[in-house]
C-alpha cells in the first residue's frame, strides 16, 4: 500500500443551514476541514495509508479534530495536542454577496497549528514514505509554521519521497504579490508535483494567463506533473512536458469550500496506485463535482465505489438505475 504524509492547519467549520449573510444565521453545522487534511483523507477513502501532521488545542474542538481523522483511519501521531494555545475556526457565508460563492470569516491567529515548529517533526514521520503533501497555507501560518514545511519536504526527499505542493493562496495570509512570491517561491521550485489555479497565477504574476502560466512553468523547476485546476472548466495537466485536459461535470453548486482539494487528493491517490494521468484527471474531476454538491469539506469526499458509480450514471444517465 502507498503511504502519504500531510502537513496542515484542520480546524472547526461552522456552516450555517441557510444562504445569506452571517450577520442573519442562527443555526450552524459544526463540521471539520482543513485544505490538507481535506486532500490527505481523500487520498485515504481511496486506498492510500496517510498520516497527518499539526497542532490542535487540548480543548473540546481539539478532541473533535483527532477523532475525525482516527475515524477516516488517518494516523495521528504526529498531532501535537497544545495546551497553551486554541484549535482554530472559522465560518463559513454562502450566496452573499455573490450568488453560489462561498466566503470563509477565519478566527485562527494564534492557533495551536500556527505554533507548530520544526521541533515538533520527528525522523520516525517519514519512514517509508511514498509522498509528502503540503500547501500554501501552512507556511504562510508564521515563521515556525514555514521552518516546519520546509524541514519537512528535505526530510521526505530524503526518504525518497515525492513532494506534492499545492500553491493554494489565501489572501488573508499572503496579502500582497510580492509577499505571495516570497513564501511560495520555494515550495514551488522544490515540488515533484505542483497543483496552482487560475486565480493562484494571477496572484502571483498578473492577468496575463499565458504569461503566468509560463512564469510558473520555469518556476517549478523540479516538477514532472503541474495540474492546472480551471474550476467549471476541467482540469489540465502537464506531465513531461506533454499536455492532458480534461472537461468537468456539471453538478449544482451547494459549497464550493474543499472542490480543490477533492481534486488534489483524488489525482494523488490515482496516480500513486498506477493509474494513467488521463484517468487520474477524470476522478479528480469526479471528486470534485461531488464535493461541490453538497455541504461539508470532508463529508462527500468519494471512495473507490462512489466514483465508479458517479462514472456510471453519468455515462447511462437516465437509463441507470439506482434503487
Amino acid at each position: 500500500m502507498k503511504r502519504a504524509l500531510g502537513l496542515g492547519e484542520i480546524m472547526v467549520q461552522m456552516n450555517p443551514t441557510e444562504k445569506g449573510a452571517l450577520r442573519f444565521q442562527t443555526l450552524f453545522e459544526r463540521h471539520v476541514a482543513g485544505s490538507e487534511a481535506n486532500t490527505i483523507i481523500q487520498m485515504q477513502r481511496m486506498g492510500v495509508e496517510c498520516s497527518f501532521l499539526t497542532a490542535v488545542g487540548a480543548d473540546e474542538f481539539g478532541k473533535v479534530i483527532l477523532s475525525s481523522l482516527r475515524s477516516e483511519g488517518v494516523n495521528t501521531h504526529g498531532v501535537v495536542e497544545d495546551r497553551s494555545n486554541p484549535t482554530g475556526v472559522y465560518f463559513v457565508q454562502r450566496s452573499y454577496p455573490v450568488p453560489n460563492k462561498t466566503m470563509v470569516f477565519y478566527y485562527r491567529k494564534d492557533s495551536a497549528a500556527a505554533h507548530f515548529g520544526p521541533e515538533n517533526l520527528k525522523d520516525e514521520h517519514f519512514v517509508d514514505l511514498d509522498l509528502f503533501l503540503v500547501s500554501g497555507i501552512t507556511p504562510a501560518l508564521s515563521d515556525s509554521c514555514n521552518q516546519a514545511a520546509l524541514k519537512s519536504i528535505d526530510l521526505a526527499k530524503k526518504s525518497g519521497a515525492q513532494i506534492a505542493f499545492d500553491t493554494n493562496i489565501r489572501i488573508n495570509v499572503l496579502k500582497t504579490r510580492d509577499y505571495a512570491i516570497k513564501v511560495l517561491e520555494p515550495f514551488v521550485r522544490k515540488a515533484d508535483i505542483l497543483f496552482t489555479g487560475a486565480g493562484d497565477m494571477a496572484m502571483l504574476f498578473g492577468n496575463d494567463s499565458e504569461v503566468a502560466r509560463a512564469k510558473i512553468i520555469e518556476m517549478a523547476e523540479s516538477a514532472r506533473i503541474i495540474v492546472f485546476k480551471k474550476g467549471s472548466d476541467g482540469v489540465e495537466a502537464l506531465v513531461d512536458g506533454k499536455e492532458y485536459s480534461m472537461p468537468s461535470y456539471k453538478v449544482p453548486v451547494i459549497d464550493e469550500l474543499g472542490a480543490g482539494d477533492a481534486c488534489d487528493g483524488a489525482f494523488l491517490a490515482s496516480y500513486l496506485q498506477g493509474n494513467t494521468i488521463e484517468d487520474s484527471l477524470r476522478f479528480a474531476n469526479v471528486a470534485g463535482a461531488i464535493t461541490v454538491s453538497l455541504k461539508g469539506d470532508i463529508e462527500p469526499l468519494p471512495d473507490w465505489q462512489a466514483i465508479e458509480t458517479f462514472l456510471n450514471v453519468h455515462g447511462a444517465g437516465e437509463k441507470r438505475l439506482l434503487r
